[in-house]
């Protein structure tokens, strides 16, 4: 009785904490939503709207946060600080590449613009930075939300993912261009772009150096699949903390009511065999 209790009070509060997530989530929504309207009009075409939404970070500060950090920001409770600052944090306070091209994506979606985040890795497989591709009108477009960068193709359209994996050139060219015109489009300083580090040759969907699981389960995803797996659609979700907490709790819920259902049956069965 004691335990069926515990589980039950442990699952409630579990459950308060996913209805005040996803309050806060809608509450979210909505301000990244008026933001998203005051930036770029629904009526420009969506890489229009990118450009814009690039251009806006510029003046946000960059900064590197980590769980160690007293003033990294995070939602709700320093045990999510892992899920990384809010969008309405890293416009009042900055944050690292990773956390602005989230804002962008949850931006552009907001908009109905599909847009995910991609991870730059050297050739040591380390990975280094991350930059987002949209879909555009004339196809796949990449933008840097950190240097204010994206590739503009001469005979109209934009370069991809895909183009830029093929071709390192063409970020070379793109840098020299800019830097030779005396822009700098983002507010990390274009001059200072580590060229050697941060290439697309070896770009991949997801991070996998962020766990310690994931990287085994990367190596054995390449010898399964080849390639394919730095392609792998990244979810959705992993972009908004607030729906991530609500699966964790869910994850949670499960994995306390599952066993507990399962001891009660064996336990009646075994009743039932005794009687």
């Amino acid at each position: 009785m004691r335990i069926r209790n515990l589980i039950a009070v442990v699952i409630a509060c579990l459950f308060a904490l996913q209805c005040i997530s996803v309050i806060d989530y809608l509450r979210e929504e909505d301000y990244l939503l008026g933001l998203m309207d005051r930036i770029a009009p629904r009526s420009l075409p969506p890489s229009e709207q990118a450009i814009k939404v690039v251009e806006s970070l510029k003046a946000i500060p960059v900064k590197e946060f980590s769980a160690t950090r007293q003033d990294s920001p995070y939602f709700l409770l320093p045990i999510f600080s892992f899920l990384r600052p809010m969008p309405r944090q890293v416009m009042e306070q900055g944050g690292d590449c990773a956390d602005r091209s989230r804002l962008v994506i949850r931006m552009l979606r907001l908009h109905g613009i599909e847009a995910s985040k991609w991870a730059l890795y050297t050739k040591e497989m380390k990975s280094v930075h991350a930059v987002v591709e949209l879909e555009a009108e004339t196809g796949k477009m990449v933008a840097d939300p950190d240097f204010g960068l994206w590739f503009p193709r001469s005979n109209g359209g934009y370069y991809s993912i895909r183009d830029l994996r093929q071709s390192p050139k063409i970020l070379r060219d793109r840098i020299q261009s800019l830097v030779e015109q005396g822009k700098r489009p983002g507010a990390s300083d274009l001059r200072k772009y580590p060229i050697d580090d941060y290439s697309y040759e070896y770009a991949k969907t997801i991070n996998w150096e962020k766990w310690a699981v994931t990287w085994p389960l990367y190596k054995i995803l390449r010898v399964t699949m080849g390639t394919s797996v730095d392609d792998l659609q990244r979810p959705a979700f992993v972009e908004t903390p607030q729906l991530m907490v609500v699966i964790i709790a869910g994850v949670i819920q499960g994995g306390l009511v599952g066993p507990y259902l399962a001891h009660i049956r064996i336990a009646r069965r075994k009743k039932h065999d005794s009687v």
